[in-house]
């Protein structure tokens, strides 16, 4: 793990979307600073020289040492990312937070719902799912088509993704916890045991999801998005009431025990004072 930050060289960018890019980076394999492969769900701190620091969620993490992260431009930090070339320099300290939990054995198929930049730790989640050969279908929902991250490298013999979008542009019309609900329904409820779900987006989505798996008894995990400054669990910024929990040390990821003790949940986060504020 890089707990100072480490200068590296961007090594590609690539346009998702309209509205997000694909940054990657290499940490060779025999480096000393980084003795551990981020997981999938686990995040890293992202310094621009001479602007901030934000936490990012990693998308990919291949054989030859290439870390991906996702980024949408949505404030003074991510503007500058979007202005950076292949050969630029940034910062990354990391990986940071806890993972997602692989399916136990009895468990035959995994859903994953996600929109916007949350589909990155998924994407990345979907690959191992893949590589461990377990039944994978993925629902990314967008506002418009042109918000869409379509993935044309998943393994089709495993996995299906379903797209929607708001407006009903491209794939099923309607929001991606509503098309969640209607595959679901299609399920035995004896199959529904044999299933777990995996989401990270919008967080009023994610408790929408959350609410149908609790009605249905399916195990269920979420990665959260919180305001962070250090990513160590130093700032605070990121405690759930009435838990106190970190999102950035004891999380990102919880799953349906810890969530139903969060009264945050899909309802409040806090600002940059610490104020709590709706969402």
């Amino acid at each position: 793990m890089i707990n100072s930050i480490k200068t590296i060289k961007i090594k590609s960018i690539v346009d998702e979307c309209s509205d997000i890019k694909s940054f990657s980076f290499e940490i060779p394999k025999n480096n000393k600073d980084m003795s551990i492969e981020p997981k999938p769900g686990q995040f890293i701190m992202v310094w621009v020289p001479g602007v901030d620091e934000v936490p990012m969620s990693i998308s990919d993490c291949n054989d030859m040492g290439d870390w991906s992260f996702m980024v949408k431009s949505v404030g003074e930090c991510t503007n500058a990312l979007f202005n950076l070339k292949v050969g630029d320099f940034i910062g990354i300290r990391g990986p940071y937070g806890t993972f997602f939990s692989l399916p136990s054995k009895n468990i035959e198929k995994a859903f994953l719902v996600g929109g916007g930049t949350g589909i990155a730790p998924l994407n990345y989640l979907a690959k191992v799912l893949t590589q461990h050969e377990i039944k994978t279908v993925i629902i990314e929902g967008a506002k418009v088509v042109d918000n869409l991250i379509i993935n044309d490298n998943i393994n089709k013999e495993i996995s299906e993704i379903i797209y929607c979008t708001d407006d009903g542009s491209y794939g099923q019309k309607g929001f991606a916890s509503e098309t969640f609900e209607n595959v679901i329904n299609e399920e035995s409820n004896e199959r529904l045991k044999k299933i777990e779900v995996y989401t990270c987006g919008p967080e009023k989505m994610m408790y929408k999801v959350f609410q149908i798996c609790e009605q249905k008894k399916i195990q269920f995990q979420a990665s959260l998005e919180r305001m962070m400054r250090c990513g160590c669990g130093l700032c605070g910024l990121c405690a759930v009431d009435p838990t106190g929990l970190l999102v950035c040390k004891d999380g990102p990821v919880f799953d349906s025990k810890t969530l139903r003790e969060m009264e945050d949940f899909g309802k409040y986060k806090r600002d940059m004072t610490g104020k709590k504020i709706s969402l």
